[in-house]
């Protein structure tokens, strides 16, 4: 897959809103963009956080609000107007979407909230892949477990020392955990010491619970729970091949554009890599990058 995942996604995008009011379906979005439906699924998906025919519904119930506003054609015609097949179908997605129907909504508008079209500029070029801002998310505490490492910076930007320790840690020490509590799901936790030099602490680990039983060399970490900004990697490679140079331009971004934007309150100074192995193939990788914000 050596197409350019911006390029994918701009034009996934472009083709959608330029046929909403077309019966346009998976097969016609694919041979449009010259990707497999798998591919293109798992891709649109990774970016927008939605489904992508569940994008082309929603995007065309948002664009009806302004026929049930604006226009005096009847319920029946808005509906085969943006290719829902019939009225019963048109009320029941938009009672799903907005919780009401759209007779209800013509007779006493209410301010709801919509799908707008994806504006892919919001994503930035990272080597093979694409680097965004995902969310700010609220995570509950976590324990993990795992073999830590003391990690010189420049000899992991040279050598990608902690790329080559988690890999490791992932196909010879993952397995000696029985009973993780999500045994596709790769955790990379740094810790940068208060008394920070030339390196950090990085723990390649799985997260673990109660009934997990452990390798005798691991170590134990609580993770207390945090407000976090979330940030996702994905591009068309294994996910063993992320490195370093793949995550530089992000992390650019972090301390240079967002960093200096946010107010901070933190115990401890870290982060870290979650990767969700069964979203990934040997031609797709999606890593979500957390940054705390404050402890809860």
């Amino acid at each position: 897959m050596d197409n350019n995942l911006l390029e994918i996604i701009k034009n996934t995008t472009e083709y959608i809103e330029n046929h909403l009011l077309e019966d346009i379906n998976l097969d016609s979005i694919s041979e449009n963009v010259n990707m497999s439906k798998f591919h293109l699924l798992r891709i649109w998906k990774g970016a927008t956080l939605t489904g992508l025919m569940e994008y082309v519904r929603r995007r065309r119930i948002a664009l009806s609000l302004g026929d049930l506003i604006h226009a005096d054609s009847n319920i029946e015609y808005i509906s085969c107007k943006y290719s829902f097949g019939s009225e019963r179908t048109y009320n029941r997605v938009f009672k799903e979407e907005y919780d009401t129907t759209p007779a209800k909504w013509r007779r006493n508008p209410a301010p709801v909230k919509i799908l707008d079209s994806f504006n892919a500029d919001f994503m930035n070029v990272a080597g093979e892949g694409l680097i965004f801002f995902r969310s700010i998310s609220v995570l509950p505490a976590l324990t993990i477990a795992g073999i830590e490492y003391k990690v010189d910076i420049l000899d992991n930007h040279t050598n990608q020392t902690a790329n080559r320790l988690g890999v490791n840690f992932f196909y010879n020490h993952r397995p000696e955990v029985i009973n993780p509590v999500e045994k596709d799901i790769y955790i990379g936790f740094t810790t940068i010491p208060k008394d920070f030099g030339n390196y950090t602490l990085y723990q390649p680990s799985v997260q673990i619970n109660q009934n997990s039983i452990l390798a005798a060399d691991m170590k134990i970490k609580r993770v207390l729970p945090h407000k976090y900004g979330v940030f996702t990697y994905m591009a068309p490679h294994r996910p063993e091949e992320i490195t370093s140079k793949s995550l530089g331009s992000i992390w650019k971004y972090i301390e240079e554009v967002w960093r200096p934007t946010i107010m901070f309150d933190l115990k401890e100074d870290f982060r870290f890599e979650y990767i969700n192995y069964a979203k990934c193939n040997k031609h797709y990788c999606e890593c979500d990058l957390y940054y705390p914000i404050c402890g809860l």
